[in-house]
């Protein structure tokens, strides 16, 4: 399909250029319908011969044929790629630029890239989405009818012999001012990304064969994100409401940008008036030629056929085979290894992933080469490869390659400490240092929530009573018994925290999480590193949220999920056995029988059971997550560091203008910890004397409601902000609220509300809030009340 299907005059001045003024002047003469007709007549003579194109158009180089292939199918229009772009090595055909659309919808995964671990597969084929492979790198995309693809097959010539990088950046700059003349403020984002303030609206990639390149990319139109994230593994919480919201601060499209939905010929007519601009370039409308349709026959079957969508490259499998996910700013690495035990040789290796390379066979290549290589010769032939062979790349580097090849052969220091060879793979990996060596430094035992039993008091605590019920209070004895701290991890909120807290500290620690979570949560990992925190992996024993599907990783995001999962206890010792024992030290109770604050219980309902444990104040202290300032005599006003007085005037200021306000009174004061949480529940007592229409909020603990709530009164910890919608508060002060859920509590109402938000913090206070109160001790709170 080529200009043909294209029934619009939007183009013609494209078309003129290419036929004459004659043709020019009959338009301006008999009107746009009439000399449409003739210039397709016209344009039909120039290029439907292959002959005449050679003569045409090899002779002027910027000279660039348009073409828009239509709605297709996925194995159509891959084919169609693979098509132009050999025929364009070749010589046959001239620079071409081509629009396409796909109908039905699909998802694309990348070159390298397995079906199984990019693709929901069950989602899809109840939904009926086609799955496909591309001829590029890069990450898997779903396309609906609505998105629109562009694509360049040139010769490296014309870009001046440029690097494939610089290449990118040409034409990802140049497509940027295209929709910038759409009205859409779109820049650049290296490596390959084209976005607007931070939100990603066009995914680009190519492929070089010979001397010709293809370079595509696709514009948002107008997006079902819930049907796009659904179709695609990725972090669960994108899948749901609230992650659909979060999504969208990344992800962004036309519709959204200017209010509405362009034409296509509107943004065809952009990005070639860009083309032209940028490139020097001349578009003229064509369509393919015979010899690109009769090998367009010849492909389109092949690229429909599971030996082309599934022919990268399941992981091999076995007890024996080694995997290992690596990632960098050049992409993601999945590589799979089989080393014999007994000699440590390697005779197989898989890589695929998230990358761009060129050639594309090298991949391949290193592969064989690396096949009979002795582990500790592996690094030295991987670095003898690349020395003998040249290759092109976003941001991948040859350190790259042996880090990701590495990575799982590193598993192998565990045999050493007695893990079974079968098992080796229960060590998910190692970040910042070798295996042995980070587990003698580790000095934190970071342990999943959905470990312990669902009837579990401890389940949402970040302690353990050790009752010999689960797992868990294995490892928690284990931690104490070599002078580790052991927290549960209950929200990821709490595990940025941590991470950071033992970033600043310089703790390597242990952590206790299934293959998914580490590989989707990689880059808070990456960043702990940055921080100064190394870290172990372990696997964990059962039936992940993961690999239920969507709805129960829904249900774990919300802290929801009801499956008991267990932790690979002997396999721990025998690690831990790197670490010596000591005297048992004091274990924490951060999570000990919370007793009503009398001056509080009037805020408690009547049928209100009062939890069995509820998290205390040593809970922060143990993790304090950012010693931002040593100094508690401060504030903050929209992030911005002050005194503590003028954030105590801005705060007072804003509660006695608020029509509506609410206070959360989280359990460090709701529960009578100390005199200190009295002092505090007397003053609150008192301030709503003062105010009568200040609502109070309790938050006694942090386990999920179940959605039992009533939000007149109480706080769901996971879904903080309905209370505020259900009252409608213009105004949500904290206080008594640990440090990790009060900063999780400010970002879901910031994005689900337009609450102003004044947290009462005891420790270093929270800048993300509107307000925030660093050191609030009584005498601090009894000061806000006399102001008030």
């Amino acid at each position: 399909m080529g200009h043909t299907d294209l029934q619009s005059p939007h183009f013609t001045h494209f078309s003129a250029r290419s036929m004459g003024n004659s043709n020019f002047s009959i338009l301006m003469i008999l009107g746009l319908g009439i000399a449409y007709s003739m210039i397709k007549i016209s344009y039909r003579k120039e290029c439907i011969s292959h002959r005449d194109f050679k003569e045409n158009f090899l002779r002027s180089e910027s000279m660039w044929r348009v073409i828009y292939t239509g709605q297709r199918p996925a194995h159509e229009n891959m084919a169609l790629d693979s098509v132009l772009l050999e025929l364009k090595s070749e010589g046959k055909i001239p620079n071409t630029i081509r629009f396409l659309q796909f109908k039905p919808e699909c998802v694309l995964i990348g070159y390298h890239q397995a079906v199984e671990q990019e693709v929901r597969l069950e989602y899809v084929q109840r939904e009926g989405i086609e799955v496909n492979r591309r001829i590029t790198g890069g990450g898997a995309i779903y396309f609906d009818e609505l998105q629109i693809g562009w694509e360049i097959i040139a010769d490296r010539e014309s870009f001046g012999n440029k690097s494939y990088e610089k290449i990118t950046r040409t034409i990802c700059e140049t497509v940027a001012k295209a929709l910038r003349k759409l009205g859409v403020n779109a820049q650049f984002r290296p490596r390959n990304d084209i976005e607007v303030e931070g939100k990603k609206i066009s995914g680009t990639g190519g492929v070089f064969e010979g001397n010709a390149f293809l370079y595509q990319g696709t514009i948002l139109m107008d997006v079902n994100l819930e049907r796009m994230l659904k179709s695609l593994q990725i972090p669960v919480e994108k899948l749901t409401s609230k992650g659909i919201k979060s999504a969208e601060d990344r992800i962004t499209w036309v519709k959204r940008e200017i209010g509405r939905l362009p034409e296509k010929e509107e943004v065809f007519n952009a990005i070639l008036e860009a083309l032209k601009e940028e490139l020097g370039i001349e578009p003229y409308w064509g369509e393919l030629t015979k010899e690109e349709l009769e090998l367009f026959e010849e492909k389109k079957d092949y690229f429909k056929s599971d030996e082309w969508i599934y022919h990268v490259k399941k992981a091999i499998t076995g007890d024996e085979i080694l995997y290992g996910i690596y990632r960098c700013p050049g992409g993601t690495f999945r590589v799979s290894a089989k080393v014999d035990p007994q000699t440590k040789v390697l005779q197989q290796v898989i890589i695929n992933g998230d990358f761009f390379i060129n050639p594309k066979r090298l991949i391949y290549d290193l592969e064989a080469y690396l096949k009979h290589t002795p582990v500790q010769e592996v690094e030295k032939r991987i670095r003898e490869f690349f020395k003998e062979r040249e290759f092109e790349s976003v941001n991948l580097t040859v350190d790259d390659f042996v880090e990701a090849v590495m990575f799982p052969l590193r598993k192998l220091e565990a045999q050493d400490l007695g893990i079974d060879k079968k098992k080796l793979n229960r060590v998910i990996g190692s970040i910042g240092g070798g295996l042995k060596e980070n587990i003698k430094k580790a000095k934190v035992m970071l342990l999943p929530y959905c470990a312990k039993p669902t009837w579990c008091d401890y389940r949402h605590t970040d302690d353990c009573g050790e009752c010999g019920g689960c797992t868990v209070g294995d490892l928690y004895r284990m931690a104490y018994e070599r002078g580790m701290i052991p927290i549960t991890i209950t929200s990821f909120e709490m595990l940025r925290d941590v991470l950071q807290w033992c970033g600043e500290n310089g703790y390597t620690y242990i952590g206790h999480c299934c293959y998914e979570f580490y590989e989707k949560r990689y880059e808070i990992f990456k960043k702990a590193k940055e921080w100064g925190a190394n870290g172990v992996f372990l696997d964990i024993e059962g039936v992940t949220c993961y690999s239920l599907g969507v709805e129960e990783e829904e249900k774990a995001y919300h802290g929801e999920f009801q499956v008991e999962l267990d932790l690979y206890v002997e396999d721990s010792e025998k690690l831990l056995s790197l670490k010596e024992k000591t005297s048992r030290v004091q274990k924490r109770q951060s999570a000990q029988k919370p007793v009503p604050n009398e001056n509080l219980k009037e805020f408690i309902p009547q049928n209100y059971k009062v939890p069995k444990v509820a998290p205390g104040p040593q809970e922060d202290m143990s993790r304090l997550p950012i010693v931002r300032e040593t100094s508690t005599e401060i504030g903050f006003i929209n992030g911005q560091k002050v005194s503590f007085e003028e954030a105590l005037q801005v705060a007072v200021e804003l509660l006695s203008k608020a029509k509506r306000p609410t206070l959360i009174v989280g359990p460090l004061v709701l529960w009578a910890w100390n005199e200190e949480a009295k002092k505090k529940g007397e003053i609150i007592k008192r301030l709503k004397e003062k105010y009568p229409n200040l609502n109070i909020h309790l938050l006694p603990d942090y386990k999920p409601k179940n959605k039992k709530v009533d939000f007149s009164r109480e706080v769901d910890p996971p879904n903080p902000h309905l209370s505020v919608l259900y009252g409608e508060h213009d105004l949500t002060l904290m206080i008594g609220v640990h440090c990790y859920r009060t900063d999780f509590t400010i970002r879901m109402l910031k994005k689900y509300t337009d609450t102003k938000i004044v947290t009462l913090c005891t420790l270093y206070g929270h800048p993300d809030a509107d307000v925030s109160l660093a050191g609030v001790n009584s005498k601090k709170l009894e000061m806000f009340y006399e102001m008030a």
